[in-house]
Order: C-alpha cells, then structure tokens, then sequence
C-alpha cells in the first residue's frame, strides 16, 4: 500500500498543465504567427519614426542676470508653467506660421513632447515625425516660436505697464510747468513758498515714476538660450523589424496561451488517464499505441504487430490474475460510441487468452449489423444452427496464427435482439464456462447508441469499457457508469485505444490527452499481488525491436 502526499504531487499537476496547454498547439502557433504578422505590418504600415530634439535654458526676466539675487520673488520662474506654455496652442500657431505650414496647430501639438529635467530650468523639446527632416524642422520651429512667445509676451506687458506710467507722468509734468510759470512771475510772500512746497511734491512723484519707468525699460526679456539644436536624428526612434518581429511573437504567444487554456477549460473530452478513472471508478487496464499500418482486426499472433500485440497481451494476463473476474468466465467488450472500435479489442483479447491457454468462446453480441465473420480468418466449427435460437448456432474456429485457435459464435440480424440477448439460452451460454480457464468474450455495439450491451452487462462476470482516447468524452463515461451500475453490472477497467495516426492538421490542432494517472485528490492506490502469481506467459508472437516502447500500461489493479 502506498499514500501519495501532496507535495509529491505538486510537479505532476505542473507538468500536467503544461501538457493541458501545449496540447493545443494550432493555438499556439496561430498565437504566434499571428503576432509575428502584426509585427510586420506595424513596421510595414507605419514606416519609420525620427524623432529630433532641442534643449533651452529659461531665463527670469530681471535687471540684474549676472548677478545673485537680480531675480524678485514675482519674477521666479515656475518651470511647470512654462512647459505648458511650450505645448500651448498659440505656440504651435506660431511654429506653423514660421515653417509656413497651413494646418491644424492641434495637429502638429499631437508630436511633440516637452519635458522639464528635475531640478532644472531646462525645456526639453522632443518631436517625432516620418522623416529626419521634417522632425528637425518642426522642432527647431517649436523652440524658437517657444522663445518668440516668451519674448512677445514679456515686451507687451513691459510696453503696456510704460505706457501706464507714461500716462501718470504726462499731468504731473504739464502741472509742473503750471507751477513754475507762477514761481517765476510771483514776487516774495506766502503764495511763493506755497508754490515752491508743491512743487517740490510734484518734482518727486515725477522722479519716482520715471525711475519706474527707466527701470521697466532696462529689464533683460531674454526669454532664453537654445543650448542644443533640433539637428536632423542619423537613425530612426522608432523599434525596427527584428524588434517589431519579437514583440509580436511575444503577445501572440501569451495570447496563443490564454486561448489554449480557454480551449482546456471549456473541452468536454478527457484529457488524462485520471479523468477516465475519475468518471469510470474504475482503473485503465492499458493503452493501445496507435496502428502502425493495415486494417486487419486480429493482431496477436500476427508479424509486424508487436507493440499493439504486448498491449493486449498485458491486458489479457492482467484481467486472468484479477480477483473480480478470474474463474467467473464471461466477460463483455463494450464502447460507449461508434469512434472505439470495440471488436479489435474483442477479439485480440480472445487471442490473448488463448496464448495462455484459455478455451475462449468469442461472441459477436451485435445482432443489427453483424459483420465480425467476414473480417477473421474463420474455418468452419462444430454445432447446427437451431431454428430461431441465435445463441445456439453454429460456432466457427478463428485462426489466431501462432496463438493457436478460438471459437466464435457470429453475429446474426433478429428480429428483436434485446429479446434475443436476454433469452435463457443466451444465458446459459454466458454461464457455460465451468473453470477458470474457460472465458466467454461478448461484444456488442455502442452502449449509448443501443441498450443491447446493458442486457449482457447484468449476465456477464465483468465489463471492459473501449474508449478513443482523443474522443471520450467525461459525461459519455458517466453515462456508462450510471447504466451498467443500474443494471447490476460490474466495470473492470478501461482499455484507451489511441487509434491510427490522424491526419497531420489533426495532430498539430490537438496533441492528445495526459498519461498522468492521479491527482491530488485521488484515493490512496492498494496493490493488488495474488499470492503466488506465474510468471509472464512465453509469448510465441514476434517480439518488439530492442529498446521500443510498448504504450501498455502496466499499473497495479484498483481495488
């Protein structure tokens, strides 16, 4: 007996995603051709971007710019202001009327970008255009209608508030030349001294103000100075083809991988061996690798079918040595749907039993299209046919090649065949075996598509399950435990046939479900050993090439 504990089982459930996701690899590689094509188009489509840049140092206006202090608190700079400015509209108006281009400012404004280093009083001017020209042209002109505004700007308020100084100054003056007509004329007294005070007022308010307006006059408006200029860039900004090429592969993969795990989420089929003895309760006796070539049914004891002939070979030995089934005799090969091809299984378990010894009986259960005679190498038997009981009819010798020889009772077309399948001499014959070497083999059509396999699941010691391993589905299966557990009776396992190689589209779209055998949550695993098992059978078929793979699980029984 052995306990999985759950952080052994953490890289399992990893890797099992992983092969959950790359299982979709059509996904995949659509993800990432497609991101690659928009790359290149990117690149294609939008052409080359140059992006061309200028720098200017911002200068306050102040009296004094050599020296320390020349600046007035009113006058700091605020650089944030300032970099608006710079991508204001009446800017870009000014830039387009100096290169004489006649558009939308707004439209010119969209390439440009001014950014201000910390701690500076720097103006960083950056504009990205189709060509090294243009982009050079444009950002020279934003620089310099920048410095433009700013001077405008500056002189207008300058002009505006002399003028308003010029006004006050003008009556003060004219008042003043009142005065000293007056002074002149006037002799001595009291009204002379009344004269001379005021007019000493007037010469100092006429003083102050034309001290402010000689000191507006003498401010530095220098907006600025261009420390480097908008040379035309010698490579472009913008991420070239390889760059382009990668980016694209890089989000189409993530969205290659998003859509697989979508795919994964939303797919019906199992997608792992645990799946199937999840939904089934019942372990998977082997898997079948896939048919090299030929259409031939029977393949144990034929040459050139050695992995497939193992597979059934363990099958066989295990189902012989199983406690649930060893001794009862019949047993019943059965597919949920038309796509596991229940009779190859049939058949080449019969085979198998046979190489071990085993008197086998195989039944062709399928009483609407029977078919199975035609495909075997048969030879005629021993019996008569009874008149109208199917169940006695005559049995053929099935040729088994090296493996010897098997009876089959074919197949006919009734009337009505779940009357036929439920008949006592059908029973008998489920019931004939008398000791542990003597097996009847039944199969019978589709369980989901006929009732007909429910009327011997309830007769039989044990049913085998067939599925398609790219094809079950997880409700399928449920529905086929439900039935054969409602009509009394008893799953051994599973057998997953991978089938013959699909074609290459098919293979690249879907890589098939996981091999992983448990998850986290199954039940602790009991080993099953009888107590003094004989060894392996001799196997007189052609054996496998050195070091090739069988594809038979060959996992303990589940209790």
């Amino acid at each position: 007996m052995s306990v999985f504990d759950e952080p052994a089982e953490e890289p399992d459930q990893i890797r099992d995603q992983l092969r959950q996701l790359f299982r979709y690899r059509a996904l995949l590689v659509l993800g990432l051709v497609l991101g690659m094509l928009g790359g290149a188009a990117v690149s294609v489509l939008g052409g080359s971007t140059y992006t061309a840049t200028g720098e200017v140092v911002v200068h306050a206006i102040s009296t004094a710019p050599f020296e320390a202090g020349g600046v007035s608190a009113d006058k700091q700079i605020s650089m944030g202001t300032e970099r608006q400015i710079a991508q204001s509209a009446s800017v870009a108006a000014k830039a387009a009327k100096r290169l004489g281009i006649h558009s939308d400012p707004a439209a010119l404004q969209r390439d440009l970008r001014v950014s201000n280093p910390p701690e500076t009083q720097t103006l960083m001017f950056e504009y990205s255009a189709d060509s090294a020209d243009r982009a050079s042209a444009l950002v020279n002109a934003f620089v310099q209608a920048y410095l433009d505004y700013r001077q405008d700007a500056a002189s207008q308020r300058i002009d505006k508030t002399v003028s308003k100084l010029g006004d006050e100054l003008k009556p003060l003056q004219d008042q003043r030349k009142v005065l000293d007509r007056r002074i002149a004329n006037a002799g001595g007294g009291a009204g002379r001294a009344t004269d001379e005070s005021e007019r000493s007022n007037l010469v100092s308010e006429i003083a102050d103000l034309q001290g402010r307006i000689s000191s507006l006059k003498s401010l530095d408006t220098t907006p600025g100075d261009i420390v480097r200029k908008g040379d035309p860039p010698a490579f472009p900004s913008s991420p070239g083809l390889a760059m382009l090429l990668l980016t694209g592969a890089v989000i189409g993969l993530v969205l290659g991988i998003l859509a697989a795990w979508v795919r994964s989420v939303l797919e019906p089929r199992v997608r792992s061996v645990a799946d199937v003895q999840d939904n089934l309760r019942a372990p998977v006796l082997g898997i079948l690798p896939r048919r090299q070539g030929g259409s031939d049914v029977l393949e144990v004891g034929r040459a050139g079918r050695g992995n497939r002939a193992e597979a059934y070979r363990t099958i066989a030995f295990r189902l012989a040595h199983d406690q649930r089934f060893a001794g009862r005799g019949s047993l019943l090969i059965v597919a949920p749907r038309e796509n596991a091809d229940a009779v190859s299984v049939a058949v080449n378990l019969a085979g198998a039993f046979a190489e071990i010894g085993n008197d086998i009986l195989l039944v062709e259960a399928d009483l609407r299209t029977p078919d199975l005679a035609r495909r075997l190498p048969v030879h005629p038997g021993h019996g008569r046919p009874v008149p109208g009981s199917w169940a006695d009819g005559e049995r053929l010798a099935v040729d088994a090649g090296v493996d010897g020889r098997f009876d089959l009772l074919p197949g006919r077309e009734v009337p009505n065949p779940a009357r036929a399948l439920s008949a006592p001499e059908f029973a008998r014959l489920l019931n004939a075996p008398s000791g542990p070497n003597e097996h009847v083999v039944v199969v019978t059509g589709p369980l989901l598509a006929h009732a007909d396999g429910l009327a011997v699941a309830k007769q039989a010691a044990g049913v085998v399950v067939v599925c398609d391993l790219n094809e079950v589905r997880r409700d399928d299966l449920d529905r086929v435990w439900e039935l054969i557990t409602g009509a009394g009776g008893h799953i051994l396992g599973a057998v997953l046939d991978k089938g013959s190689h699909g074609p290459s589209l098919r293979r690249l779209s879907d890589g098939g479900p996981t091999h992983r055998k448990r998850g986290r949550s199954r039940p602790r695993a009991v080993v099953v050993t009888p107590p003094s098992l004989p060894g392996p059978p001799p196997r007189t078929g052609p054996a496998p090439a050195a070091g090739a793979p069988t594809d038979a699980d060959t996992t303990s029984l589940h209790r």
